[in-house]
């Protein structure tokens, strides 16, 4: 067996170095003059983020912050919950320029609109009723009506294709005030489409992604629709972009598929643009077949863990392609430790390994946890050698 021998003396000076560079905390905000109100609207640049958007301080949170974890949304991978925001981010790049504006959560849509538009159309039936109660009712439902079926594979349903939709702000500083640039719509659709067997038991059975899309771009269509009735979004330009989520239970996230841009003062979807994302799992076999040789380096990364650590319970990875290439692998490592040596010397050995075992223009991330805390975060760059550590809980 290699030998693999532990510089500890080197490498707690270095961890004392790398702990004492961790980023300055945000200086807290001041209430009283003009001049300490402005300095709370100084821009938020993280090295971490500086592929997305820069942040205005202080912070405001979107009026429907929470709805995605209610009984309005069917967006119930936690996963999805994360990515689908910074996926957009991402996509609205291609419109709205991180050089030029900065981010804000979405600040129109309210609740209960979101609500709305999340619901199922009304039934002819239904919508009269409302029309005798409110003559001017607008139904703004943009799932279909519990009359709509449709079949798949040979079985009816009545689908749900909408499971939830998010806003974003793009806005620059004039003067003393916020002025806005630019509105993401995502819009997350959903494959996984429940009926009723013959014992009333609910049963699953999954959308065409394609036919889905078809139906997300008519859904977008209705978006513009309703918000160019609203002053806010009269004239702004909206991007759309189009997400597809994955189940519940899956270790991996969904992708975006879709993207277009409505232009100012214009109501009508003209193009779209393709999104081609993807999340592999590993080791799984469907990345095995995608990509053999990352998934032939994992294994062997895993592999040398096992040989040198058997006492570990679980390796996973998550690949992120963008057009077929890999843009990030992280890797998850589940392990207890029994020592701060032992702690030491695994991070150390991660450390060697992952320039030795992966391909340099893979970028990486590996997480080093138990089943109840975070020890370390390893990083390497693509086409880089150094790979640098962050502890978060060494004890």
């Amino acid at each position: 067996m290699k030998r693999i021998y532990v510089l500890m003396v080197s490498f707690l000076c270095s961890l004392v170095v790398l702990i004492g560079c961790s980023a300055p905390p945000v200086p807290p905000v001041q209430e009283n003059t003009t001049e300490e109100e402005m300095l709370t609207k100084q821009l938020l640049s993280n090295e971490a983020t500086s592929e997305y958007y820069r942040t205005m301080l202080p912070y405001k949170t979107s009026p429907t912050r929470g709805l995605v974890y209610s009984r309005y949304s069917k967006m119930k991978n936690r996963y999805d919950i994360d990515t689908f925001d910074l996926a957009l981010m991402r996509e609205s790049q291609s419109y709205f320029d991180p050089k030029e504006v900065y981010f804000q959560e979405g600040q129109i849509l309210t609740k209960p609109i979101v609500q709305q538009l999340l619901a199922k159309k009304m039934t002819a039936v239904e919508l009269e009723k409302e029309l005798e109660l409110d003559p001017d009712y607008v139904d703004i439902g943009l799932n279909p009506a519990n009359d709509e079926i449709i079949n798949i594979d040979g079985i009816d349903v009545n689908p749900v294709y909408l499971a939830y939709l998010l806003e974003q702000n793009y806005v620059v500083q004039s003067e003393d005030e916020t002025v806005l640039e630019g509105v993401t719509i995502g819009l997350a659709l959903n494959p996984y489409q429940t009926w009723k067997n013959e014992l009333g038991y609910d049963q699953t059975i999954v959308l065409d992604e394609n036919t889905l899309i078809e139906k997300g771009k008519e859904i977008a269509q209705r978006v513009i629709d309703i918000l160019r009735t609203q002053e806010q979004f009269e004239t702004v330009p909206i991007m759309i972009g189009l997400y597809i989520v994955q189940e519940e239970s899956a270790v991996t996230p969904g992708h975006m598929v879709a993207k277009t841009l409505v232009g100012e003062k214009n109501s009508q979807i003209k193009n779209w643009e393709k999104v081609n994302e993807k999340y592999y799992l590993l080791p799984d076999n469907n990345t095995l077949a995608f990509d053999s040789n990352l998934s032939n380096q994992f294994s062997a990364f895993k592999q040398v863990i096992k040989e040198y650590y058997p006492h570990y319970y679980g390796i996973i990875g998550i690949a992120h392609f963008m057009d077929d290439k890999l843009t990030n692998l992280e890797i998850t490592v589940n392990i207890d430790f029994y020592g701060l040596a032992e702690k030491l010397s695994f991070h150390q050995l991660l450390a060697q390994l992952i320039p030795e075992s992966f391909s340099p223009e893979y970028n990486i991330d590996v997480v080093i946890r138990s089943s109840e805390e975070i020890y370390g975060v390893l990083k390497r760059p693509a086409n880089e050698r150094e790979v640098t550590l962050k502890l978060t809980s060494w004890e």
